[in-house]
C-alpha cells in the first residue's frame, strides 16, 4: 500500500516554462503531453519514496483543493495505484 504525503505538479506553467517541463520530463523518462502531469509523492510501507505520474492534472489539483486532510488520508493500492506511472524516488532526487 501507498501513503501520499505530497502533491506536485510538471507542467510548463509549474515548471517556469517549457524548457524546465522538457527538462523534467527528460530526467523523469516521460513523454511530454501538452498539459503536464500530475504528481503523488508517497511512501510505501516500508518507507520507500515513490512518485505516482498521471496525465490527468485535474485529478490532483482536486486532491490538493480538498485540502491536507484529503492527501493524509489517501491510500493507494492495487488497481488503483496501477492507473498511475510509478517512478522511484521523488522529483527531488531526480534532477
Amino acid at each position: 500500500m501507498l501513503h501520499a504525503r505530497e502533491i506536485a505538479f510538471a507542467t510548463p506553467k509549474d515548471l517556469g516554462g517549457t524548457a524546465g517541463y522538457r527538462r523534467v520530463c527528460q530526467v523523469a523518462g516521460l513523454r511530454p503531453v501538452p498539459d503536464g502531469y500530475g504528481l503523488l509523492l508517497a511512501v510505501d510501507d516500508d518507507g520507500a519514496q515513490v512518485t505516482l505520474v498521471t496525465a490527468d492534472v485535474e485529478y490532483v489539483r482536486a486532491i490538493a483543493s480538498a485540502g491536507p486532510s484529503a492527501l493524509a488520508g489517501l491510500e493507494l493500492s492495487g488497481e488503483a495505484a496501477e492507473k498511475f506511472i510509478w517512478r522511484d524516488g521523488w522529483p527531488d532526487e531526480w534532477i
